[in-house]
């Protein structure tokens, strides 16, 4: 058992249809379903990564992602040391919109650490004539210095890795600006949730 447990909240910003819920329920509960219907208002679940002696537990907000509901989802953001900005990898217009779902974590939560992430990667033809750019991606990160990543839920292609990147990189700046981990429960108001047995939480 780890020593240390540290709590991060982490956001997932998205349209809707891009693979937002697919991606939370690959590495909350490691499954993948076919008929993912849009989230409504906000899905919320726990997961602990192990890394050394610490134990990140990431409390992972699945976002609505229709503008009927961005209103609600702003009220999400408060406390967010992380978010994982969605885009289907075969769709320019969900890339297109990334800049607003960025602009609106910068407004909100300036110190958020952003992670730019191409969804169903699966879905790229062998040609890839369909998927977007690399240097399209790779120039739009570079300009705002944010890592990238690409990720198919269905294949269980590259979640783990994005999400042990997103806990290192918190541990890596907890560390260097001693800056304390906080608890996201508390964020969670009206909206009831049975706080996970951390003795005997999953780890990926």
């Amino acid at each position: 058992m780890s020593e240390t447990t540290i709590d991060l909240k982490v956001l997932l910003l998205g349209n809707a249809y891009v693979g937002k819920s697919s991606l939370f329920d690959r590495f909350v509960n490691d499954s993948f379903s076919e008929s993912q219907k849009a989230t409504v208002g906000m899905a919320f679940g726990i997961k602990g990564i192990d890394i050394d002696e610490k134990r990140v537990f990431m409390g992972l907000w699945d976002t609505a992602g229709q503008e009927k509901f961005e209103s609600i989802t702003k009220m999400y953001y408060r406390n967010a040391k992380a978010a994982i900005v969605c885009y289907d990898i075969t769709k320019q217009q969900t890339f297109d919109k990334i800049k607003f779902w960025i602009s609106e974590l910068k407004n909100e939560v300036p110190k958020c650490k952003i992670y730019l992430t191409g969804t169903k990667s699966d879905l790229i033809k062998e040609d890839k004539s369909n998927r977007i750019p690399k240097k399209t991606i790779i120039n739009f990160s570079k300009k705002l210095d944010i890592k990238t990543f690409e990720t198919s839920a269905k294949k269980d292609k590259g979640v783990s890795e994005l999400f042990k990147e997103i806990a290192q990189d918190h541990l890596q700046q907890i560390e260097e600006e001693g800056e304390e981990d906080s608890d996201y429960l508390d964020d969670l108001g009206d909206y009831q949730i049975k706080e996970p047995n951390r003795k005997s939480g999953g780890c990926c």
